[in-house]
């Protein structure tokens, strides 16, 4: 008889009870969830991250913002802190420019935001465990 065999399906067990008791366990990660308005308008499209700050535990979490609107669900989420926000949405330059990938000719574009929304972010904002986590970010030309 080979032991090795025999505890094969030992361990296998004892790894997928170990599996299920963690993938079983609730996450203190939130959900996220706001609007984006530029100069009073909803924002078309772009994309908003939730970096931690000193002291919060990460993850960074990032969501799409359509139609104004953004939602990161709890596992996309983040736990409880403060977080720099950073806010980013481009548009067609109407110039041509080289794909660095595939060589190719292709529509340029340009990140339209001012720099205090993004790169040199002024926003933030606070999650809390009890929520809602509820943001309004509202962004004006400087």
């Amino acid at each position: 008889m080979n032991r090795k065999s025999d505890c094969l399906p030992t361990w296998w067990s004892v790894w997928l009870v170990l599996l299920l008791v963690e993938c079983g366990e609730p996450s203190d990660r939130q959900s996220l969830e706001g609007t984006v308005t530029f100069d009073g308008v909803p924002l078309t499209e772009g994309h908003v991250k939730f970096l931690p700050q000193r002291g919060t535990k990460g993850p960074t979490a990032s969501g799409k913002i359509t139609a104004g609107h953004f939602s990161i669900s709890p596992d996309g989420g983040t736990f409880a802190g403060t977080f720099r926000v950073e806010i980013t949405a481009t548009r067609k330059t109407g110039k041509k420019v080289n794909d660095y990938r595939t060589g190719e000719m292709m529509d340029g574009d340009e990140q339209f935001l001012p720099p205090r929304y993004n790169r040199q972010t002024e926003l933030t904002a606070k999650v809390t465990e009890s929520g809602p986590n509820q943001y309004d970010f509202k962004m004006v030309s400087p």
